[in-house]
C-alpha cells in the first residue's frame, strides 16, 4: 500500500499530496506527530527496531510518525498506540509546538514539521507492549540528563537499565531539534 503525505512549503502551507517515497527522495517538506512520555522525573526513549528501514537500532522520540494525507495533527495518537500498545488520554497530551528537523543523507532527505507533544503519566516500562517491527526497546532517562546531552553539556547519558547512550546512537535529528526538545522538557522539570 502506498503511503501518501500531505507536501507543505517551507512556511508550513499546505501544497499538495505525494508518496511517502517521493517525498524522501526529493526532500518535501511534510508533518510528523512526536510524543515524549515522562513520569515527574523521566523520560523514555525508544530504540528503533534493527528490522526498521530508516535508522535501525538508533534511539528515538518515545513514539512519532509520519502523518497521512487524510489524517489531521491529533490522528497522530494512533503512534502511540500502536507503537506502545497504550491507551492515551488526551487530556494529558499537551502540545509544545512544531519543531522543523531537517536530515540529510546521501538517498535520503527528511524535511520535517514535527507537531511535539508531551505525555505525562505514571507509566513503567513493563506497561508498554511493543510493537516489536518498529521497536525493540524501551528505555528510562532522567528528563534533567536527555536535556543536558541534547544540549551538548553531557557526552552521554545512563538509563534506568544501566547502558549508556550517546548523541551519536539516536535518530541524526538537527541540532536545533535536540535543543528545541531540551528547552520543551523543560517546561514540565520547572
Amino acid at each position: 500500500m502506498t503511503e501518501l503525505l500531505k507536501v507543505f512549503d517551507e512556511n508550513y502551507k499546505y501544497v499538495r499530496e505525494e508518496t511517502r517515497e517521493t517525498i524522501h527522495k526529493k526532500g518535501l517538506w511534510h508533518e510528523t506527530f512526536h510524543c515524549w512520555l515522562m513520569n515527574e522525573t523521566t523520560v523514555f526513549i525508544q530504540k528503533r527496531s534493527a528490522t526498521k528501514k530508516d535508522f535501525p537500532s538508533l534511539y528515538d522520540i518515545t513514539a512519532a510518525g509520519h502523518l497521512l494525507a487524510d489524517e489531521e495533527v491529533m490522528d497522530g495518537v494512533r503512534e502511540v498506540e500502536e507503537e506502545l500498545g497504550i491507551q492515551v488520554d488526551l487530556s494529558k497530551l499537551k502540545r509544545t509546538g512544531v519543531v522543523r528537523d531537517v536530515i540529510k543523507l546521501p538517498a535520503f532527505i527528511d524535511k520535517e514539521f514535527a507537531n511535539v507533544f508531551l505525555y505525562q503519566s505514571t507509566f513503567a516500562p513493563e506497561d508498554f507492549t511493543l510493537q516489536q517491527e518498529e521497536v525493540e526497546s524501551i528505555h528510562a532517562v532522567s528528563i534533567r540528563d536527555l536535556q543536558a546531552l541534547f544540549k551538548g553539556d553531557a557526552e552521554n547519558v545512563v538509563c534506568a537499565e544501566g547502558n549508556q547512550i550517546g548523541l551519536s546512537d539516536f535518530v541524526p535529528h538537527e541540532t536545533e531539534y535536540f535543543n528545541a526538545i531540551a528547552d520543551m522538557l523543560t517546561t514540565i522539570t520547572s
